[in-house]
């Protein structure tokens, strides 16, 4: 295993936990309550702070993590299964080898899933939902009057990424799974003497075209509506006291995909590391589909004759 492949990424990510251990540290003494005030009935803590460093600390990399597993492991050969079954009569699959790659982009892998889970909290963020995650200390204190809607928000957000991050991880690791094990399909067989244009894409890419256009759309929405909601609330309640915290809060939330992008590092790590037996795992999945053969891409240009 090649670590200094890694270096820079667990760096990285040490500085994440350095960042939000001062950060805790910074807000504990500024901001500590008199009263402890629990942030969430899921973790067993009356520590408002501390809850929300072990959600980005802790909990959000190992929800990845399982989200990770399960969508590899349980998510692709079931979209496999279903590309097959609904398609298998129009193409052809084949298998293309391909080198392993010794880089890894953590920018390319994480974009898209955090658009994801940051839309899908946004679809989750309804009142019966806060009440729901949010302990009642919570949501007296910081919603009295609409005095800090945004910190209200961050708050809420950060829990329901606990959920929301995994299952964002699990769909995309699925995609990661398939374009690594090198499935691809094509119709150009069954269209020779048709006129029909032809089609070579591989699995993994039909998923991600799914995925992609809905997470990127949804999470551009998601942050117009946010912005505007703060400025429309910050306006209104101008000269109210604590309403001047709401901009350190925004600032706050909108650095949330840094976060959660540097959080997901722990994953793209294992994934890397696993790439070989998840390819064996892929391809021993896809054999008992029926796709065995080597598939071999070429392509041929012809100059067209002027006449």
């Amino acid at each position: 295993m090649n670590f200094s492949k890694y270096k820079k990424l667990i760096i990285l990510f040490v500085v994440y936990i350095v960042f939000w251990i001062i950060l805790i540290s910074i807000l504990e003494i500024l901001f500590r309550p008199e009263i402890p005030i629990a942030l969430t009935r899921f973790i067993p803590l009356d520590d408002i702070l501390l809850e929300l460093g072990i959600i980005f600390i802790i909990i959000l990399p190992l929800s990845a993590f399982t989200g990770l597993l399960i969508g590899g492991y349980l998510i692709s050969p079931i979209i496999l299964y279903l590309h097959i079954k609904f398609y298998g009569s129009k193409m052809y699959y084949g298998i293309q080898v391909r080198q392993r790659s010794e880089k890894i982009s953590l920018f390319s892998q994480s974009f898209f899933p955090i658009l994801m889970a940051i839309n899908l909290s946004s679809l989750l963020f309804t009142p019966t939902v806060i009440e729901f995650i949010l302990s009642t200390d919570v949501t007296n204190i910081f919603e009295d009057v609409s005095r800090i809607p945004m910190l209200t928000r961050f708050f809420a957000d950060a829990i329901l990424l606990i959920v929301t991050f995994g299952l964002a991880t699990m769909f995309f690791s699925s995609i990661w799974f398939l374009n690594d094990s090198g499935i691809i399909y094509s119709n150009k067989q069954k269209i020779e003497n048709s006129s029909e244009p032809i089609i070579l894409r591989s699995i993994g890419e039909w998923f991600q075209i799914i995925l992609r256009s809905y997470a990127g759309i949804g999470a551009i929405i998601t942050y117009i509506l946010v912005v505007y909601d703060f400025i429309t609330r910050f306006v209104a309640n101008l000269g109210l006291p604590g309403n001047t915290f709401n901009i350190p809060t925004l600032i706050l939330w909108l650095g949330m995909p840094i976060y959660l992008t540097i959080s997901l590092i722990p994953t793209v790590i294992i994934n890397d590391i696993m790439k070989s037996k998840r390819i064996s795992y892929i391809k021993k999945i896809s054999r008992k589909l029926g796709i065995k053969d080597t598939a071999i891409i070429s392509f041929e240009f012809k100059r067209q004759m002027e006449y």
